[in-house]
């Protein structure tokens, strides 16, 4: 058994070449394992000066959402947990780590949406083999996943990739593309590409799966720590959008906002609808592809979500803790008195039930 726990945790430490063992995190040139950017990011954060109060949460298309512009309109140091191909359970798994290490820190959240993020994909392999993610599931889950995550190939995620020490993409193939000379016009079309339509059209919503039922108890999490989650709808490059919708794309749309307000009768959290970039003020040119934002146009969503849901950031007070005074100190021998359960104990993991998982939808980019 002991053995079994080393190997497993040896997959998640990064491969650090011609570094020093100062260098931070986000300064490595390579990170070898199968945790990804799950991992990475978990590791990036660790190092942060302050533990971060808002975190963004969501699938590639979150990934330019700028802590540093968050911060400069909130006050609050924030961290980009947004990742390549982010489900609902991966938001679950940071929220009860965050909570778990910092519970009177919660943070608050902004959570990049589309319909194809509640659907049922695999899940990433560093939710089963990084310990600090793992831990916030169910046993037989991670018993049931472990043989597959172990069977993945160890990659370098910084080979092409560059991020921030608040975890935000800097640099990615998206970049390299567009300095290559391929332009956005040319993007939309292999964007919009015969299998993109047809899943465009294809009438597939979700229904009762997993990704919901983490999606849910995320929610309840960040509930019972005073926190009032911000959903946002996110947008499509108008070409993209107008193409979605003249295959039927829009049912789809209307099940997310039907199903969201009807978690809102009994959670508590605000949705922004920002499918259309006129509402936050965007700029078509302000994108990678159909719907991946550039900085640029993701520092206007940021601005607009701190103007329309101000309560969504505002966040418990720690409370300071008293200093021992000399007569109450307990002797080295002595046993210190057990600290009381994080609020994170107060809602538990949904109950393992195996799920069909999807490989062919695009969650990310759909």
């Amino acid at each position: 058994m002991a053995l079994g726990i080393a190997c497993l945790l040896s997959v998640v430490l990064p491969v650090v070449a011609n570094v020093g063992e100062t260098t931070p995190t986000w300064k490595l040139h390579h990170y070898i394992n199968r945790g990804g950017d799950r991992s990475f990011k978990c590791d990036v954060a660790q190092e942060m000066a302050k533990v971060p109060r808002v975190v963004v949460f969501g699938g590639s298309r979150g990934l330019r959402m700028d802590p540093a512009t968050i911060k400069r309109y909130t006050g609050l140091t924030a961290f980009n947990f947004a990742f390549h191909k982010g489900r609902p359970e991966d938001a679950w798994a940071v929220t009860d780590w965050l909570i778990d290490s910092h519970p009177d820190k919660p943070p608050a959240v902004i959570w990049c949406m589309q319909a194809g993020t509640l659907l049922d994909a695999p899940m990433a392999p560093g939710l089963i083999v990084d310990e600090r993610l793992s831990q916030a599931f169910p046993q037989a889950l991670i018993d049931a996943k472990t043989d597959w995550a172990m069977r993945q190939p160890r990659s370098d995620l910084l080979s092409g990739r560059r991020y921030g020490f608040d975890g935000m993409l800097w640099w990615n193939s998206y970049d390299r593309k567009r300095k290559a000379g391929l332009s956005l016009q040319q993007a939309l079309t292999y964007y919009l590409d015969a299998t993109m339509m047809a899943n465009a059209g294809n009438g597939v919503i979700p229904h009762d799966t997993r990704a919901m039922a983490y999606f849910e108890h995320t929610l309840r999490l960040l509930n019972a720590n005073h926190i009032r989650p911000l959903i946002v709808i996110m947008p499509y490059h108008p070409r993209a959008l107008s193409a979605f919708m003249s295959v039927g794309w829009g049912v789809k749309q209307r099940w997310l906002r039907s199903y969201l307000a009807r978690l809102q009768k009994h959670l508590d959290f605000k949705v922004l609808n920002c499918l259309q970039i006129s509402t936050f003020g965007g700029s078509p040119d302000g994108f990678y592809d159909g719907s991946h934002l550039n900085v640029v146009n993701s520092r206007r969503l940021i601005r607009y979500c701190v103007r329309m849901a101000p309560s969504c950031f505002r966040v418990p007070t720690p409370t300071p803790s008293p200093s021992p005074s000399p007569s109450s100190s307990p002797s080295p021998s002595s046993s210190p008195s057990p600290s009381p359960s994080p609020s994170g104990s107060l809602v538990p993991a949904p109950a393992y039930t195996p799920v069909p998982e999807d490989t062919s939808v695009p969650a990310d980019f759909l």
